[in-house]
């Protein structure tokens, strides 16, 4: 009996030791976190939508991650694209380069196996006659039995002459077609200057630098004559009206000439060029106001002057070919009359003092240095 009591004791404390535990380790599971620093951690509050801003969070750094991962990536595929480049360039240059290889070595075995052949067999052909330089002709032979004759000497065939190489151009070969325009300024004692100044040239080549050529040209202008006598007095102005102020020249030039060039280089594209050449020029000047002025036995008004004079040519300029028979020119050209010119004077200097005003301004156009600059187009048939 005392035995059991002594069991059951036993098992009472036991079981008061198990709850104890118990109650401590679930006290201990229910407490409060704490800080590493020894603090009480301070209890976190949450719903649904923090959680949702933090998950929002979490999701753009990683996108932001994932993007500079990614860009540096696209930065690698664009390096190794270029390279892709640069190989694929160096590939098409070497592949070029060794078809052009393979083309020369086939066309160099074409030429030394015709060579070989022409050589071997000793052919007369007019292609093989760059091969065989020395061709032996040699005699029948002789009968051995009944002769002690020497044998046949042998003749060699004089090598061919070697082909005169041909002109790139034959005379009158190629003709050009040069219509033009610019403006002429004449420097002497008077200063003028052309409203417009043009022509048309015909050329042909006489060899591959020296050309030769025939032009027509026409050139107008319109000036003030300040100078003039009885019109620019002011007793003719205040009864007459027009007459006291300066009248106005009308200039008319037509001409034509020859002339040669010799081109510089023969280019595809530029071709530079000097020139000269010798022309006949005739001219009329008139003045624009052709009212009339009879008293006194005078007239004013119908002064016209018609003067023929013979020139020379300096030029220097370039032509510049867009395509083999189409192209633009280009020239700079000094000219001056020489000789006297002759007139045909319209009316009689002594009834039209005038008159003496468009002879002094014939002379000083033949005697003025003529500065031109025209541009225009080269045809070539």
């Amino acid at each position: 009996m005392k035995t059991q009591t002594q069991t059951f004791a036993l098992a009472v404390l036991v079981g008061l030791s198990f709850g104890s535990v118990y109650a401590q380790e679930e006290q201990v599971l229910n407490s409060d976190p704490i800080n590493v620093d020894g603090y009480l951690a301070e209890k976190q509050v949450t719903d649904g939508e923090l959680e949702g801003i933090k998950s929002e969070l979490n999701k753009q750094k990683t996108g932001t991650q994932l993007n500079k991962v990614k860009a540096k990536e696209y930065d690698k595929l664009q390096g190794q694209t270029e390279k892709l480049l640069e190989s694929q360039d160096e590939y098409i240059d070497a592949k070029v380069d060794s078809v052009k290889a393979v083309k020369e070595f086939n066309k160099k075995s074409q030429e030394n196996e015709k060579k070989l052949k022409c050589l071997l067999e000793e052919s007369d052909s007019p292609d093989c006659a760059k091969y065989v330089k020395n061709r032996r002709v040699e005699e029948p032979a002789v009968d051995t039995i009944s002769t002690t004759q020497a044998a046949p000497m042998k003749i060699e065939a004089p090598a061919p002459a070697p082909a005169a190489p041909a002109d790139l151009q034959k005379p009158f070969e190629e003709i050009k077609l040069l219509p033009y325009a610019g403006v002429t300024n004449f420097q002497g004692v008077e200063k003028l200057e052309t409203e417009y100044a043009g022509g048309l040239r015909l050329e042909s080549n006489i060899n591959e630098r020296f050309s030769m050529g025939i032009g027509a040209n026409y050139s107008q202008f319109n000036t003030q004559d300040f100078g003039g006598g009885y019109n620019n007095q002011s007793y003719y102005g205040s009864y007459y009206g027009t007459y006291g102020s300066a009248r106005q020249i009308n200039y008319k030039g037509m001409g034509i000439e020859v002339y040669s060039k010799l081109f510089l280089t023969r280019g595809e594209r530029f071709r530079p060029y000097i020139g000269a050449g010798l022309g006949y020029n005739r001219m009329t000047l008139n003045y624009n106001d052709n009212n009339s002025f009879n008293s006194f036995g005078n007239q004013f008004g119908n002064e016209e002057l018609t003067s023929s004079y013979a020139t020379g040519s300096l030029s220097a300029g370039s032509d510049v070919m867009i395509t083999r028979s189409i192209g633009l020119n280009l020239q700079f050209q000094y000219s001056r009359g020489f000789g006297s010119g002759s007139s045909n004077n319209g009316v009689n200097p002594y009834n039209a003092p005038d008159q003496r005003r468009l002879q002094d301004l014939s002379e000083a156009i033949i005697n003025a240095n003529a500065l031109s600059i025209f541009a225009g187009a080269v045809v070539i048939f």
